[in-house]
């Protein structure tokens, strides 16, 4: 393939796939096609096809390559301006279109696709033919080449410039889906230097034990599973950098306890809002075989993010705007002694309409979500030693100690006194 240098279009990683597709384009549709910039310069064509005889002839002059390249300009401006396929006549008088290629609202060229006829040369055609090319010496070459073109009906062009910009915006999409996944690889690497770096200074770091590195692991699934999405991403960044360090490197022990990770925080998604079933497709999609640190991190980071953004979806869902207000409410107000019927007057609507919507997108009651809230905040309070469990009780809104133990010890399994125990 045949493909200039300049930088607009290198942003293009998948440049084979649009290759193999407009080859095959070619074949079933007898059709031409060539990448312009929006200066009208062509980008690249197939090595193996050519332009119809017509246009070769055309574009023997340097006159002619350059009103060619004006009306390719042209079009992909026009193009890039509306954001679908732009019909036109070039100078020379054949019907074409360009497909705009635009990344990230940056228009960067155009496939030109073209060069047929949409009816027989009548009368008028072939005077239009005289004027063009009036002093073309190979101008009764010309007229043998138009009668070789192929007259393709208005439906025909149309449906084929249709398939176009499908396929093309398709490959844009997936262009910029490769260089974002780039760009957070070498993050990621990055934030790994810098951590091990950081850790090799500092040979007692509490980041080469497990111990540390699972109350991390805790702090993060807490945070899932109330919503807290700055802190669930904040947390992610440096287990990932704990892990390589405990692990002292070594890929198989990695993979094993990034897994663990993934299926524990898809749990706690699920205890979010997230649908069971896709939570499981999700993990299917994690690559066992991956051999080196930085793709098991990173897909293990994907995952994690697939589970916030449909946590956090809120916008694609009926009624969620509401639910996300309630549960930031709670999130605000938790310490304080809160009733449903507190959540839904601070929301505006009734008591009876806040519950259905919490059983609808979250699997739960107000009162449940409430509880889970508590609960957790209460753990890490308790982490604290200066805090006693009357304290704690009071300051995760529970107005009563008694009844805060007997619900700490539905949720955990044991009292909150016990709990502390362990922890000191």
């Amino acid at each position: 393939m045949s493909r200039s240098k300049r930088p607009d279009l290198s942003e293009i990683k998948e440049i084979a796939y649009l290759n193999d597709f407009l080859r095959s384009f070619y074949i079933a549709t007898g059709l031409y096609t060539e990448a312009v910039t929006q200066e009208g310069e062509t980008l690249y064509s197939l090595d193996d096809i050519s332009r119809c005889e017509f246009c070769n002839i055309i574009r023997e002059t340097p006159g002619g390559v350059k009103r060619c390249k004006e009306s390719y300009k042209r079009a992909a401006i026009e193009a890039a301006k509306w954001k679908e396929p732009y019909f036109f006549r070039c100078h020379a008088g054949l019907v074409m279109w360009a497909v705009p290629v635009i990344i990230k609202d940056k228009p960067i060229g155009s496939i030109i696709c073209g060069q047929v006829l949409l009816w027989k040369p009548d009368d008028f055609f072939w005077q239009e033919q005289e004027h063009f090319h009036s002093g073309n010496r190979n101008f009764d070459k010309l007229i043998v080449a138009v009668q070789k073109l192929e007259v393709v009906s208005a439906e025909r062009t149309q449906a084929a410039a249709d398939l176009l910009f499908i396929v093309v915006n398709h490959v844009v999409k997936r262009n910029v889906r490769v260089l974002e996944d780039i760009d957070y690889s070498n993050k990621i690497q990055q934030e790994l230097r810098e951590k091990m770096e950081k850790a090799g200074d500092d040979s007692g770091s509490e980041a080469r034990h497990y111990e540390a590195y699972i109350k991390k692991e805790r702090a993060l699934l807490s945070y899932i599973s109330l919503g807290d999405r700055a802190k669930a991403e904040a947390l992610f960044n440096t287990i990932f950098a704990d892990l390589f360090i405990i692990t002292r490197g070594r890929i198989e022990e990695i993979k094993q306890r990034a897994f663990e990770l993934c299926c524990l925080v898809s749990r706690s998604a699920v205890e979010g809002g997230v649908d069971a079933e896709r939570a499981m497709e999700v993990l299917d999609e994690y690559d066992l075989k991956a051999s080196d640190v930085t793709t098991v991190l990173f897909q293990a980071k994907k995952i994690l993010e697939y589970f916030l953004d449909d946590i956090f979806a809120f916008t694609s869902k009926k009624h969620l705007g509401m639910v996300k207000r309630a549960r930031e409410f709670i999130l605000d107000n938790y310490s304080q002694p809160i009733k449903v019927e507190d959540i839904s007057a601070a929301l505006f609507i009734s008591s009876s309409h806040l519950s259905r919507l919490f059983r609808h997108e979250l699997n739960c009651t107000v009162l449940e979500y409430l509880t889970r809230v508590r609960i957790e905040k209460a753990i890490e309070l308790l982490k604290r030693n200066e805090n006693s469990v009357q304290d704690v009780s009071k300051m995760v809104g529970f107005k009563y100690s008694s009844y805060f133990v007997r619900i700490f010890k539905q949720h955990t399994g044991i009292t909150p006194l016990a709990y502390r125990n362990k922890l000191f």
